[in-house]
């Protein structure tokens, strides 16, 4: 009798106990969890390492009959280095290199003015003839560039981002596209466009997606129709 007793006895206490344990357990994770410290990390400056824009492209001044297409999408892709006027300043100046390449789709073509002597003159940008029959034009620049930027940015998770700058370009690679009846065709290296192009450029938004746009401060045509380059579309800046 007494091995019986004392075995209800230590079942007994072992029932208490498991019982006790859970709820004194719950009754003190309240204050445990408030006594835990709130940890959140600390994320660097956005710098913008890398700059991708996907535009609309544009003429300004263009000839009479001429009628630019939309969309007429471009796209450029710039890396940067960011230095800050300052440890915690939000203003900064940065400089890189990329590339720009330019669609403009439009009815016309670039036609060389051709004298009896053989010698050449301006680059004049044509309209097609009435009744012409195309699927696709258009006239794509490529330039490698070399932009600055003066940036105001924000700290913070999507921090608010506006930035004004400056781009010199070297004219790598020029030509008009044509699809029509009679199939596809090339033409490159035309005379007379612009070899060095600046111009002046501006981005405001917030996070990692800005509205973007670029004004050339020369004409597309260096001798001829002196139409200007525009720009205006959304860039991505993905990395900080």
């Amino acid at each position: 009798m007494a091995l019986a007793k004392n075995t209800y006895k230590t079942w007994f206490l072992g029932a208490l106990f498991a019982i006790s344990l859970p709820l004194s357990t719950f009754a003190q994770s309240p204050d445990s969890t408030e006594s835990k410290p709130r940890i959140a990390k600390v994320l660097d400056r956005w710098d913008d390492k890398i700059l991708l824009e996907l535009t609309h492209d544009m003429w300004l001044n263009t000839p009479e009959g001429v009628e630019l297409k939309t969309p007429s999408l471009g796209f450029k892709a710039y890396f940067f280095s960011d230095y800050t006027f300052g440890i915690e300043s939000n203003f900064s100046f940065a400089w890189g290199f990329g590339v720009s390449a330019d669609n403009v789709h439009s009815n016309a073509a670039l036609v060389q003015e051709e004298f009896p002597d053989g010698s050449t003159g301006d680059q004049i940008i044509t309209p097609f003839d009435e009744g012409y029959e195309y699927e696709k034009n258009k006239f794509v620049t490529t330039y490698l560039e070399i932009p600055i930027e003066f940036r105001y940015i924000t700290k913070g998770r999507s921090p608010f981002k506006i930035a004004a700058g400056f781009r010199v370009g070297y004219l790598v690679a020029d030509h008009q596209k044509i699809i029509d009846t009679d199939g596809k065709r090339k033409y490159y290296d035309f005379d007379h466009v612009t070899k060095f192009r600046y111009g002046v450029s501006a981005r405001v938004g917030v996070g990692k997606v800005q509205l973007t746009g670029f004004y050339s401060l020369v004409p597309m045509i260096d001798q001829g129709t002196e139409v200007i380059p525009v720009s205006v579309g959304l860039a991505f800046t993905p990395i900080r």
